[in-house]
């Protein structure tokens, strides 16, 4: 069973009703909240021996991630953070000290967007701790960018590079936590432990009053390419020598095992999106005075049928959806 799979048999449970703007199968939910505002709800959840390890992660560093992958859902729907809850399945050997760390972390990250924590949960667990946490945002009404809106022509763009966060990923599995490290290594884990949520550009980009394709790069590039291609129903090629790569991914493992890790490695939580060629070089433009890489990674083709294809020295082939899978 396979998490995109299940969820698709789910989607059969939930009802249509008017105040429900977009559900199941986008990054977060949309809902009607008054005449100006959208709310926007989403929830992930983590496990502890499958999202995560205490051997790879620093306790602060688990809670700042539980949140930070919440944070980018809203960041891809183009919202603002506003509040979050968190639910907890605590095990017997954990201790209450270690829980309150695991709240420091997620306590760094909010107070940097000013996000607030309003309530939750805990229970006991016997099998490793779970945490669940919960945002809620908000974004005017109707503005929410969504996977669906990619059309012919559009320009497929990425933010940041891709790849570090595998990256990172291996070092520490094969180094431990507590490695002595070079500065490119270093950078490496910290794209893993603590990924910057791209908050900020999606607010920039909703403000823009494009017409933009969104999605965040949290189960890796082919993946989330898929997604928008799916939703949107056309045919995308990419551009393999565009594709924005870690450059200390590639100078530590080498081009083609960092290229691996852009399009499969996943928690890179970027954003890749379409926007029409004549909109990209002022939102191209506009992310850059903000600090912000943007790359034009390929094109929109034609629609009517869901494909993704990769070109590489006038050759296409196509990507296979490989990046993580949960179950």
């Amino acid at each position: 069973m396979h998490e995109f799979d299940l969820i698709r048999q789910i989607d059969s449970f939930a009802a249509d009703h008017d105040d429900v703007k977009v559900g199941i199968g986008d990054d977060a939910a949309v809902t009607s909240s008054n005449a100006y505002k959208d709310m926007i709800s989403c929830v992930d959840t983590i496990c502890e021996g499958i999202h995560f390890k205490r051997s790879t992660l620093h306790l602060s560093d688990i809670g700042y991630k539980a949140l930070a992958v919440n944070l980018s859902d809203i960041a891809a729907m183009g919202g603002t953070p506003r509040y979050y809850l968190v639910s907890l399945g605590i095990p017997a050997e954990w201790d209450q000290e270690e829980i309150l760390e695991i709240y420091r972390g997620m306590n760094d990250l909010a107070k940097r967007y000013g996000v607030i924590l309003i309530g939750g949960d805990t229970v006991s667990a016997q099998n490793g701790l779970m945490i669940s946490v919960t945002v809620l945002g908000e974004i005017e009404t109707n503005r929410s960018l969504l996977r669906n809106s990619a059309r012919v022509g559009d320009i497929v763009f990425a933010s940041g590079t891709l790849g570090a966060s595998r990256g990172g990923l291996d070092l520490l599995l094969s180094q431990g936590l507590t490695a002595h490290r070079t500065e490119e290594e270093k950078a490496l884990v910290i794209v893993h432990q603590r990924p910057d949520p791209q908050v900020t550009l999606g607010e920039l980009l909703k403000e823009s009053g494009f017409r933009i394709a969104l999605n965040d790069i949290s189960d890796g590039l082919s993946s989330e390419i898929w997604e928008l291609a799916e939703a949107s129903n056309v045919c995308i090629c990419l551009e393999e020598e565009k594709i924005p790569i870690s450059a200390d991914a590639i100078k530590l493992f080498g081009k083609q095992s960092a290229y691996e890790y852009a399009l499969n490695g996943g928690e890179d939580f970027q954003l890749v999106g379409t926007v029409a060629k004549t909109h990209w070089p002022t939102i191209q433009s506009t992310a850059k005075e903000k600090g912000i890489r943007l790359s034009a990674i390929g094109s929109v083709e034609h629609e009517g049928d869901s494909q993704v294809f990769m070109q590489k020295n006038g050759e296409r082939t196509r990507i296979k959806r490989t990046g993580y899978r949960h179950g």
